[in-house]
């Protein structure tokens, strides 16, 4: 059984657009480090406004979502690398917090290939640091350079890691039929898409209708 290493972000997409139960219908085996499980239930259980979306996140653990413990000391050692990777002015500036990096640590204590990933700094630190680097830029309006200690050291790090969205995912849903309502499979997947869209998922409109388009291939390593 494949093994896939999930961030809050993916679970919170899934979750808020009522599509968790998805993660049962791969034969995958889906983990989350603790911090996470701190994220998407022990924390928001006590807010008023997400107390039931934590709670339809707990029922998925130990069912779809398992937890498992990380290497504290590797968590912080990627999150100072990825922090002190973009530098202005010689200071430092944040791209990752402790939720992420402990989903990174997971995936490589485990020797776990695949990250499904929403959140947009995670995916490009991996997938495309060049592009991140402008991003970060247009984003602060500020000159950045690279660490290139750090850079080094995340490249060795992170190397046999593949990223993957929810959106991918959910795309791959339709397609199979698993998601498999009466509808025509387009407009059904641009629908859920633009859901998933406008309740925070990293996915532009242009990617919208190119993925509608593709009708995405059914192979991303789940």
């Amino acid at each position: 059984m494949k093994t896939v290493v999930c961030d809050s972000s993916s679970i919170i997409t899934l979750s808020s657009n009522c599509l968790l139960w998805l993660l049962g219908k791969f034969e995958v085996e889906f983990l989350i480090p603790v911090y996470v499980r701190k994220e998407i239930m022990d924390n928001p259980i006590n807010s008023k406004r997400y107390a039931f979306e934590a709670m339809r996140n707990g029922l998925q653990i130990g069912k779809t979502l398992r937890v498992e413990k990380t290497d504290v000391e590797l968590r912080d050692k990627i999150i100072s690398l990825a922090n002190t990777f973009y530098m202005h002015k010689g200071r430092p500036i944040e791209i990752i917090q402790a939720g992420e990096a402990d989903a990174l640590a997971l995936a490589i204590e485990k020797g776990v290939k695949t990250l499904l990933v929403d959140e947009k700094n995670t995916r490009l630190l991996i997938e495309d640091k060049e592009l991140l680097r402008k991003v970060v830029e247009k984003r602060t309006g500020r000159g950045i350079e690279i660490n290139r200690d750090s850079a080094n050291e995340i490249e060795k790090m992170f190397k046999d890691i593949n990223v993957i969205r929810t959106s991918e995912l959910v795309a791959v849903a339709v397609k199979r039929g698993v998601l498999d309502w009466p509808y025509p499979k387009k407009e059904l997947l641009r629908g859920v898409l633009t859901a998933m869209k406008l309740s925070g998922c990293s996915i532009s409109s242009e990617e919208i209708a190119e993925t509608v388009n593709m009708m995405a291939p059914t192979k991303i390593n789940v």
